[in-house]
């Protein structure tokens, strides 16, 4: 009987504060309803005064409404829709921002109280907030530093210790172009060059080593520029052509080859460069024993005299005489550079092919001279455990054909500067690329007409194409080099691109990293804050984990009749067990949107039921005083 008479009062008290709420509300409705003019049941109570003084307004406003329509109407191109549109607004035009409009829509909002229980779990202490204030300024510390400052070289792919080498030439016709180089992203750059004269082993022109040495002005020559920068600088040691090589690497003319040896060690002495770059074509398959004794007596004497000298050698993409035998040179050299250019001079038959000048064929299947077929070639004659040593480079500049139906021709080369300026930038539309060898080509037709009986008709089509490189397929190239393991890549030359950078942003973008100083407190904060939010989030899932189990354990333990007597028998647990009730209840409600009044009747009608819940528990316990 005290069960059925406790359980009833509960109910009681939940109709009382539905009764209390929605009364109260729907009050408040009607209230707001009548003060706009739109409550027919108080309408009619109201005195005649009202009503006429109601009818006076209306008219009012409509005479006004009728003022602003003619005036509207006179403006120039009125429509209808925009009149009636500016005076009746929908929700779509009123507000652009989409959650906000859903929000609206949804006056329940059902996903409020997740936000807010989000938000009041992360709102961070004072000593979050003080730690987060020293976070940010030190970000900002950071990020107010240049990072090209902190550009290092990547790694050298198979290796620990080895960075990337951005190698590149500096063509003594360029004159002072080297003043213009981003040395930050180059390792070493070499003078080109010291043109060997075979009869003496003098330089062919003295000019060259006149201007190597600095000029008229020393102090801002090439060398010293590029020290400043912490680049290493190398002078090219040349000799391209067949006779002179087979004369100068002859037997009977090591005079001549100790002479150069000897002008160079003076030309290192003096002009404080870093070594030397062995640049011969051409070699003579006779001639081979003879050129590896003059590279190993060159690199001795070098190292003689200072253990830091470098000793590099670039090598043809296509070595026909099989003269450049890698692995018995490497303990010679340090770095074998693979002068990947020029393919469309076919070496086997001496004939030209049309193509690019670097190309990267689609299948090494092909069959074709390419980059890929280069690379692997030097790699198998050297090793792969010393495929670090190899520097791949890639020509700056394109070559030009016309073709025709009478055949084609190669017009010459076009640097890389030239292109952007006479070619793409004359018409974009005509660039494309390759597939075949992934490579760039500008390409044109012109129609040829002659006159033939007073008609004109066509006589030719004359196609004009260009290939080159740019960032797309420098980049895939690049990254060959990087797949490879290769020591880096070279830029021949240096200086065709002036006023681009292209290809120096390539270059940057897939060998040097940035790599920002670290603040020991920075880290230290950043390692706190990710533990705290590690703790949180476990804190978080624990005391869900808990609550979820422990109210279950609590309607589980309901279901027995002496827990229930035990529970309720104490007015406090029923107390807090009303108020825990109620809060559940209104939150159930709010979000399915029984409740629409405003605050301060939702406060009012739960007063008004806890006062009455009380008055029914508080009679419950009396009668249950007096019972026997």
């Amino acid at each position: 009987m005290r069960i059925f008479i406790h359980i009833t009062a509960k109910m009681l008290l939940i109709s009382c504060l539905f009764l209390a709420s929605n009364s109260w509300g729907q009050s408040r409705i009607a209230i707001q309803t009548a003060k706009k003019g739109g409550g027919n049941a108080l309408e009619k109570k109201a005195t005649r005064a009202l009503r006429d003084e109601f009818e006076s307004r209306k008219t009012t406003v409509k005479n006004a409404y009728r003022t602003k329509s003619d005036e509207y109407k006179k403006l120039p191109s009125f429509k209808k829709e925009d009149f009636e549109r500016e005076y009746d607004p929908t929700l779509e035009e009123l507000i652009e921002d989409e959650n906000a409009k859903r929000e609206i829509e949804n006056p329940n909002n059902k996903e409020r109280f997740i936000d807010l229980l989000t938000q009041w779990w992360m709102t961070p202490s004072d000593a979050d907030l003080a730690a987060k204030l020293k976070f940010e300024r030190q970000r900002d510390s950071i990020s107010a530093i240049d990072s090209s400052e902190f550009r290092v070289p990547k790694l050298v792919k198979g290796t620990a210790s080895q960075f990337v080498t951005v190698f590149g030439w500096h063509a003594h016709f360029n004159g002072n172009a080297y003043k213009t180089y981003d040395y930050g992203l180059l390792s070493a750059i070499a003078y080109y060059g010291y043109d060997i004269d075979p009869y003496t082993g003098e330089a062919l022109d003295s000019t060259v080593i006149h201007d190597f040495l600095g000029g008229d002005d020393p102090d801002n020559g090439i060398v010293p520029t590029a020290h400043a920068k912490d680049c290493k600088v190398l002078l090219s040691i040349t000799s391209h052509s067949y006779d002179n090589n087979a004369f100068f690497l002859a037997p009977e003319n090591a005079k001549q080859r100790q002479n150069l040896i000897d002008n160079i060690v003076y030309l290192m002495d003096t002009s404080k460069a870093d070594g030397v770059e062995i640049n011969f074509e051409n070699v003579p398959a006779l001639a081979q024993i003879e050129f590896m004794k003059f590279v190993r007596q060159l690199s001795f004497t070098l190292r003689a005299v200072s253990p830091d000298l470098a000793v590099c050698m670039s090598v043809p993409a296509v070595d026909i005489e099989g003269v450049f035998n890698l692995g018995k040179m490497k303990e010679h050299v340090d770095f074998f550079i693979i002068k990947a250019v020029d393919y469309h001079n076919d070496p086997k038959t001496g004939e030209i092919i049309k193509k690019p000048g670097a190309p990267l064929n689609f299948t090494a299947a092909s069959g074709e001279e390419d980059i890929r077929s280069s690379v692997e070639h030097y790699i198998a004659s050297i090793g792969r455990d010393a495929a670090n040593r190899l520097i791949l480079a890639l020509p700056n500049y394109g070559t030009l054909w016309k073709s025709s139906n009478r055949g084609f021709d190669l017009e010459g080369y076009v640097p890389y500067s030239k292109i952007q300026n006479d070619f793409v930038m004359r018409d974009s539309t005509a660039v494309g690329i390759d597939s075949n060898y992934y490579s760039y080509v500008w390409a044109k037709e012109d129609t040829i007409f002659k006159k033939v009986g007073g008609a004109l008709q066509i006589d030719d089509i004359e196609r004009t194409e260009l290939y080159y490189d740019d960032v797309r397929t420098l980049r895939l190239k690049y990254q060959f080099i990087n797949d490879m393991g290769l020591a880096g890549v070279g830029v021949w030359p240096l200086g065709y691109d002036l006023g681009y950078y292209n290809v120096w942003n390539t270059l940057s973008s897939e060998f040097t990293t940035i790599e920002m100083p670290k603040l020991e407190s920075y880290e230290k904060l950043g390692a706190a804050s990710k533990a705290a939010r590690s703790w949180g989030a476990t804190l978080l899932a624990v005391l869900l984990f808990w609550a979820i189990f422990a109210s279950a354990g609590f309607c589980m333990a309901l279901f027995n009749k002496q827990v229930r007597r035990a529970l309720f028998a104490n007015g406090r647990f029923r107390m807090i067990y009303l108020g825990w009730f109620s809060a559940l209840l209104l939150m159930v409600g709010s979000y399915y949107g029984l409740f629409r009044g405003g605050a301060s009747i939702l406060l009012l009608g739960l007063v008004i039921g806890g006062f009455f819940t009380y008055g029914v528990i508080y009679l419950v316990d009396k009668q249950q005083a007096k019972a026997p």
